[in-house]
């Protein structure tokens, strides 16, 4: 399975990337967790859509599955989160208290804050994409 392979990928890059654990968060931090998170977000819509037009059977099947796919891409998240020494919940906190100093380290660091942007645009369009594929589906059911 795909997820696999990319959780593998995750594990690999995140023990290589040299950054230990770390009590003291900072704004750097926060924008790379957001990037990171964001990056496995993609990954798992992508995951989602694909298991979505694959899927042959009743829609409850598919809804466990697609459970057991955010599950598991939610414990990758917290591995995110708990590399840099935060929770989610934290990380969320930290945001919200400090959004002059993210936006101004965001327009010093342009790269990132496009590569962010870029992020937010895939996950948008496979939401889209997703949401298409299941009315689709949606509307066959219902003409059974």
């Amino acid at each position: 399975m795909r997820l696999q392979i990319r959780a593998v990928i995750l594990g690999a890059a995140l023990a290589v990337s040299g950054m230990p654990a770390q009590a003291d968060f900072s704004v750097r931090d926060y924008c790379e967790v957001t990037l990171k998170a964001s990056e496995i977000d993609e990954l798992a819509w992508k995951d989602r859509l694909s298991l979505e037009q694959s899927h042959q059977g009743p829609s409850k099947a598919l809804d466990v599955k697609l459970q057991s796919l955010d599950a598991q891409y939610g414990r990758f998240r917290n591995q995110v989160y708990a590399h840099y020494g935060t929770t989610f919940q934290d990380y969320l906190r930290y945001g919200a208290g400090h959004q002059a100093a993210i936006t101004l380290y965001l327009e010093q660091n342009v790269d990132l804050k496009r590569a962010l942007s870029d992020a937010s645009s895939q996950i948008r369009s496979l939401r889209q994409q997703m949401e298409s594929v299941m009315s689709a589906r949606h509307a066959a059911e219902a003409r059974r």
